[in-house]
């Protein structure tokens, strides 16, 4: 892996440090509110949250902030008692609200050209909106997909339910609220609703498991889980189309019904509603901002190459590098990859970005380490190979000191099924029962003289009312030798018929085929 420019920052002890090294969840509890987070939840959600936060700092390349954590997490007892934060950590970037204790934020992480444009931004503060005069501060971890503009209406708490169903209802007019009368202008703007379990600290989104959403009486279809086992999943619901914003004075009524807010440990949690009017970022604007963003340099990851290559410890080989996205299985356009990121195969940015945003997970496709969008570069040693490859090349190999070639496939030797095969001296053509076979003797037709009398109870008669062929025979030439059986001829049946004075069809003179002889090869004539 190549950095861009600064020392690598290994977030991967630290992880293996939380979650192997046998911290009590006291002191995890003391990590997570040094680090401004909550500090609620079972050990693995504590676990959790930390390693969240060493990832992010890992990412943005902090070294003062992934210092301070590392050592607070080998030696814990520098956290006070209070569980305060350690000398070093930055206060909140806005006032508190009266009577909510002062909360660390994040540092700021990569100012990314065009940051200020799309309107993500992880530092604390640009871009975490918070409720204008409420009592509750309820603040949700930024989307590069939209930016807040302002939350209608009071942060509403949910009480606990255990055993019943509860409603809680936010009610909403145009003439209350005029950021809803640019709505109806601006379809960048959209109406959300978003929730979240606790109070203090970035949330992410996070429905109570049995919910619903109804706007105006009626039922909005959302995914209201997210995918399963993936905190930070779940999308805010929007509800621009089911409110009525043409009526400055109606009340649209948005109600949420929900049950059972018991935790996976035990007890139970409240949960917060909230509505926003938020400014959409689409994927192309975003892929705009990382063409301009951040790049890993075609020579960095050239010089990371030559210094595995030239490691006496390591045995570096040629590899094969595909140029294709596994995602969308088509051609990278764009290739990325996290600057944590340590291998050299990328992902093509539109497909991520178009991922992420029907259920964002943010982790790499290919080492499934986190990968926010704020971690996200553009390589150009894999967009150079592109440049000088034609679209129909997938695959190249890389040497161990970076040169690349052109990746030949050899095809195994094998017959596939419907080639065929050029010998053809062996093949043996058999026709099916029915079909004529060519003999060294014709067969000669001559019409009978008269009526031909009529046989009953015989199961051979010579003509047919049909005018059907009589049957050929078939030599079988994959036989034993040994075997002289003969075959049997079946003779049509005859029907006296009249209308050409011979007793059989006027369009096909009849014939009588004699007995089958005993050499198969011999046939008779037919009988006058």
């Amino acid at each position: 892996m190549a950095s861009m420019g600064g020392g690598y920052l290994d977030p991967e002890p630290l992880i293996r440090t939380i979650r192997d090294g046998g911290l009590l969840n006291k002191t995890l509890q003391s990590i997570c509110h040094a680090e401004g987070q909550s500090k609620n939840g079972v050990k693995s959600e504590l676990q959790a949250r930390i390693i969240e936060r060493i990832r992010q700092y890992a990412a943005a390349n902090d070294v003062a902030r992934f210092e301070n954590l590392k050592n607070t997490i080998y030696n814990p007892t520098t956290v006070s008692a209070n569980g305060s934060p350690y000398r070093g950590m930055a206060a909140s970037s806005s006032s508190p609200a009266r009577g909510t204790p002062t909360i660390a934020t994040p540092a700021t992480y990569f100012n990314t050209p065009g940051s200020h444009t799309n309107g993500y931004n992880m530092g604390g503060g640009a871009n975490l909106y918070r409720g204008h005069g409420h009592q509750k501060e309820l603040r949700f971890k930024p989307s590069p997909f939209f930016r807040f503009e302002q939350q209608l209406g009071a942060t509403t708490a949910c009480d606990t339910m255990q055993h019943h169903r509860h409603t809680v209802k936010i009610t909403l007019k145009v003439q209350d609220y005029p950021v809803l009368s640019k709505v109806l202008k601006d379809p960048a703007l959209r109406v959300m609703v978003f929730c979240a379990s606790e109070e203090k600290g970035l949330q992410d989104t996070a429905f109570p498991h049995q919910s619903e959403i109804k706007v105006n009486g009626g039922e909005v279809k959302a995914n209201l889980r997210g995918l399963k086992n993936k905190p930070g999943s779940t999308r805010p619901v929007d509800i621009t189309k089911e409110l009525r914003l043409n009526l400055p004075a109606y009340g649209n009524s948005v109600e949420m019904t929900y049950a059972l807010t018991s935790k996976a440990g035990g007890g139970s949690r409240k949960f917060y509603l909230a509505i926003h009017v938020v400014r959409i970022i689409p994927v192309p604007d975003l892929v705009e901002s990382l063409k301009n963003g951040k790049k890993i340099k075609e020579e960095a990851v050239l010089d990371d190459m030559r210094s595995k290559a030239n490691d006496a410890d390591i045995v570096t080989t040629a590899s094969v590098l595909s140029l294709k996205c596994p995602l969308s299985t088509l051609r990278i356009d764009l290739p990325c990859r996290s600057i944590a990121c340590r291998h050299n195969q990328c992902f093509d940015a539109t497909s991520y970005l178009q991922l992420q945003e029907q259920g964002p997970t943010w982790l790499c496709p290919i080492c499934n380490n986190s990968a926010p969008f704020d971690s996200l570069a553009v390589d150009e040693y894999v967009r150079t190979i592109l440049k000088n490859t034609s679209k129909s090349v997938d695959q190249v190999t890389i040497q161990p000191d970076g040169k690349w070639e052109l990746h030949s496939r050899k095809e195994p030797l094998s017959h596939s099924n419907g080639v065929a095969s050029d010998d053809d001296d062996d093949l043996v053509e058999v026709t099916k029962t029915g079909d004529s076979v060519s003999m060294g003797t014709p067969l000669t037709y001559r019409p009978l003289t008269g009526a031909l009398p009529q046989r009953s109870g015989s199961s051979r008669d010579s003509s047919s009312a049909s005018a059907k062929r009589p049957i050929a025979a078939v030599i079988d030439l994959t036989s034993s030798g040994d075997e002289d059986e003969e075959p049997v001829a079946r003779t049509p049946k005859r029907q006296q018929t009249s209308g050409n004075g011979y007793g059989a069809p006027s369009t096909i003179p009849a014939f009588r085929p004699a007995p089958a002889p005993s050499n198969p090869n011999s046939y008779a004539q037919p009988r006058s």
